[in-house]
């Protein structure tokens, strides 16, 4: 691969004068620049994006990167970042992993070849050696909702253990004694927290698990669907469910809706997250609110403290913000 060195002695011109004629400078004579044009063609060459960020100063934009943007809550998040990076001159580039490591390396390659200055990232996993030389070239990364168990960034997130506990204990307090579990993925922190919650109020209760009923059906509406029409078509299936957020509590709420009048009666749920629609989802008695705006505003803003060196470099933060249970009182229909 051709160097700005081999560019500039094919050109017969210092590389402080391919430099300039790089960033348009009109300081350099239409003759050079003409010789030096010729050689990038002949050599075939190619400037590094990252590099020529470094090189040049500022992009003044930010990469994002959520798993799905079809969930409400990755992209209300979005919204109230994109609000802080907008208002300090910064652009939000806002890219989907489509649920996958795969998608999360792919777009990580594509927004540094957008020169991005600084990442929010929403992880597919616990293992992030892709983004660790990123972070040692000093560009600032942020997790949210989730974090990297082995880099050193900086993290907001919520105590999803306390939060699947209360909306679980809150089924237990109004006389169920038999709580499925809806939708989610071990491997993702999220998950695996609010499963801990739902585990640590029924044991605290004296309920024994049904691993029978515990689905594991990803974080997606269509999980909720399905899982829910499995569970429901078992001998004996509980009258509670608790929905690991609100993707899969939709797609379960559909399911639900289909069925006879009397099955949909005896049905009580409760669910991860939070919407102005909430109210509308029949058969959800309590929801888990995150605090999406302070989540939001609080990883813009350590992007660009970090960005501004008002952060000391290395010293890698995480904040666990709380949840509130939101009680929902349908009218009968």
């Amino acid at each position: 691969m051709a160097t700005i060195k081999d560019v500039a002695l094919d050109a017969g011109v210092s590389t402080a004068t391919v430099s300039r004629v790089l960033n348009k400078d009109f300081r350099v004579s239409e003759a050079k620049r003409r010789r030096v044009y010729s050689s990038i063609e002949k050599l075939d060459y190619r400037i590094h994006p990252f590099a020529r960020t470094l090189r040049l100063g500022q992009s003044k934009t930010v990469g994002v990167i959520i798993p799905d943007m079809s969930n409400f809550f990755f992209m209300n998040l979005f919204e109230y970042m994109e609000e802080i990076f907008r208002k300090n001159g910064y652009t939000a580039v806002l890219c989907s992993s489509r649920n996958s490591v795969e998608g999360e390396v792919e777009q990580l390659s594509y927004l540094m070849e957008k020169q991005v200055e600084g990442l929010v990232v929403v992880p597919m996993g616990t293992d992030g050696t892709h983004f660790s030389p990123i972070m040692e070239q000093g560009l600032p990364i942020v997790c949210v909702d989730r974090t990297f168990t082995d880099l050193p960034a900086d993290s907001i997130m919520v105590d999803n253990e306390e939060g699947g506990y209360k909306a679980v204990r809150a089924l237990i307090d109004d006389g169920y004694r038999r709580i499925g579990f809806v939708g989610g993925d071990m491997t993702q922190m999220t998950c695996y927290e609010r499963y801990l919650g739902y585990c640590r109020a029924l044991q605290e209760a004296g309920i024994p698990l049904e691993e029978e009923f515990v689905s594991m059906s990803g974080m997606a509406m269509h999980g909720g669907y399905y899982s829910m029409k499995e569970m429901l078509s078992k001998e004996n299936p509980p009258d509670a469910f608790f929905f690991v957020n609100l993707m899969i509590c939709l797609g379960a709420t559909q399911l639900i809706m289909e069925q006879p009048k009397e099955v949909q009666d005896r049905l009580v749920c409760a669910s991860f997250d939070d919407a102005f629609f909430s109210s509308l989802l029949h058969r959800c008695r309590y929801f888990v609110s995150q605090p999406v705006e302070e989540i939001g505003v609080l990883a813009a803003n350590t992007v660009l403290n970090r960005l501004n060196r008002k952060e000391a470099a290395g010293a890698a933060k995480t904040i666990r913000l709380n949840t509130e249970l939101i009680q929902i009182t349908h009218k009968e229909v």
